[in-house]
């Protein structure tokens, strides 16, 4: 009876284990992938509010309303994936996820008008912003339970860690630039103060966490090679400092560079999702 005992303990474990071990991916993308796509959203919620305020402000080029337009379709698509990937995620996942596309529909519909009331498009998109950090960090959190689950190392979990915050910064540097513009747009005043103090915030938050992502012991020659540009991007605004501190750097350079940065944080979190 002893010996039975002891079979079936162990069969248990085993099968426990085995069901498990099921879930050590998020649906049919790996937690480093469900990670960097969740992280896209908040980027995303931020460029679309950027490109919309820039309409409103006249920098209506074709690159801008392009950009605008393909950021909308990427939100979407994106949703639709993190969705039909969660069919056996945490009931917090699923309901973040729910709760981030209802607010993707008003937000949608708010963006897409010909009139905009820009106040209310900068308290939208961080409400979205909100919901999309939060899917990030609940996806983290489960991944960290189920790598537990599955006996796998420090190390795995770091990366997800590292690939959210690497593609933090790809929603920081549209977000900076959406706030350069909410600072021009208001001009003067408490509103305009506002806005200007958040942006130079942001800056510091980015140049931050470029010097925690340096010394990530996850970091190949690759990876330094690119932060290594990301720290001549960011060189780019400091010998501009004053004027970008008293927002005098044209509306349109502002675009460009912190799309560039846009760009290199987007190959970084890629590479260490590939890690």
């Amino acid at each position: 009876m002893k010996f039975m005992k002891i079979i079936i303990g162990i069969l248990f474990c085993f099968t426990f284990c085995f069901s498990n071990a099921q879930s050590a991916n998020f649906g049919n993308i790996s937690y480093e992938k469900a990670v960097n796509l969740s992280g896209k959203q908040r980027m995303l919620s931020q460029k679309v509010a950027k490109a919309r305020l820039l309409k409103v402000l006249g920098a209506s080029t074709s690159e801008i309303t392009n950009e605008f337009t393909s950021s909308m379709k990427l939100f979407e698509r994106n949703v639709k994936i993190l969705q039909s990937n969660s069919r056996e995620g945490s009931p917090k996942v699923k309901a973040l996820i729910r709760q981030q596309n209802a607010d993707w529909v008003q937000y949608k519909d708010l963006v897409s008008k010909d009139q905009i009331d820009v106040e209310k498009l900068l308290s939208k998109s961080e409400a979205l912003l909100t919901k999309c950090h939060a899917l990030v960090l609940a996806i983290e959190e489960d991944s960290k339970f189920n790598k537990q689950l599955n006996f796998e190392n420090k190390a795995s979990q770091l990366k997800v860690e590292t690939i959210n915050k690497a593609g933090k910064q790809r929603m920081l540097s549209q977000k900076m630039c959406l706030y350069y513009a909410a600072c021009k747009y208001f001009k003067k005043g408490e509103k305009s103060k506002i806005a200007c103090n958040r942006y130079v915030t942001i800056y510091n938050s980015i140049n931050a966490a470029v010097n925690d992502l340096v010394v990530n012991e996850l970091n190949n020659a690759d990876i330094d090679q690119n932060l290594a540009l990301v720290m001549d991007a960011i060189d780019s605004i400091e010998v501009n400092k004053k004027a970008f501190i008293e927002n005098k750097i044209p509306l349109q350079k502002m675009f460009s560079m912190t799309n560039n940065v846009l760009d290199i944080f987007n190959k970084i979190t890629s590479q260490y999702s590939l890690l």
